[in-house]
This record gives C-alpha cells, structure tokens and sequence, in this order.
C-alpha cells in the first residue's frame, strides 16, 4: 500500500512540476540564431521576406522556428540544422535541401508533384507532395512506406 502512495505522490510532483513550466517561446531577431540557421536561410530563402523568428526553449532543448510572410516556415535544432521546411508556394521546397536519392524518387513515381514539407529526424525523412501524398524515407533514401 505503501508503494501505491509513493507512486502516486512521485506522479503528482510530477504532474504539478510539468504543468507549472511551460515551454517558453520567445520572438528574437534572425541575427540570434546559430549561425548555421542564418546561413541556410540566407541560401535557400533569400527571396523570401522573413515574418517572425521564434526561439523555443523547453526544459532540456532549444529550437528555432523562421517564418516567412507567405506562411513558409523552417524549423531548426539547437545547433541550426533544419528539421522541418514547409514551403506550399508554386515551386515549394528548394531542391538544394532534398537529398538526391528523393528528389529522384519523386520526379519518378510522383512526376509533375512538388514537395512542400519535409522533416527529418535520426531515422529518416518524411516528405509530402502537393497531391498531399505522405512519403517516408530511411536516411539513405530509400523508400519505407506510404504514410496516411
């Protein structure tokens, strides 16, 4: 009975510890982003008018979020590595940052479609279409499945 207590005294402190800290999502300026980030923005966005720069700091992370004033966004790791870039404009992501093995993949099976958001994490890519066709790849490119 005891440990039925303790547990659930653990789950209230932690319950009550969580909803008190709330994720603190701060506008900065771009030049207050990792180096890195500026970089990649100024590369494959320079066309692009910047709207607002988010830094998002939770407990044990940083990230950063870029939007545009057409409503594109990239979000970007703490270091400045992009994780996500949503781009639903007429050319929609640049190519530049879509590993070969899937822009190949797409010309091919989906041809005349366009990628308008790709995210990456530790295992892979996950890609949309503009027929709103979800993809995942393996960090290879390589095809896993057809996501709905």
């Amino acid at each position: 009975m005891k440990q039925y207590a303790f547990a659930a005294l653990v789950a209230a402190v932690a319950f009550a510890s969580c909803a008190c800290s709330k994720p603190d999502k701060q506008v900065i300026e771009f030049t207050a982003l990792p180096q890195q980030a500026q970089t990649f923005v100024q590369t494959h966005f320079s066309d692009k008018q910047i709207a607002v720069v988010y830094r998002d700091t939770e407990l044990f992370d940083k990230d950063y979020e870029v939007i545009f004033v057409d409503g594109s966004n990239v979000d970007f790791s703490s270091k400045g590595v992009w994780t996500e870039v949503e781009d639903r404009d007429a050319d929609g992501i640049p190519t530049a940052i879509v590993p070969q093995a899937i822009a190949d993949y797409v010309v091919e099976r989906h041809p005349g479609q366009r990628i308008v958001e790709i995210s990456k994490d530790r295992l892979g890519y996950d890609v949309e279409l503009s027929s709103t066709i979800e993809l995942e790849f393996n960090n290879d490119g390589q095809l896993r499945r057809y996501d709905d």
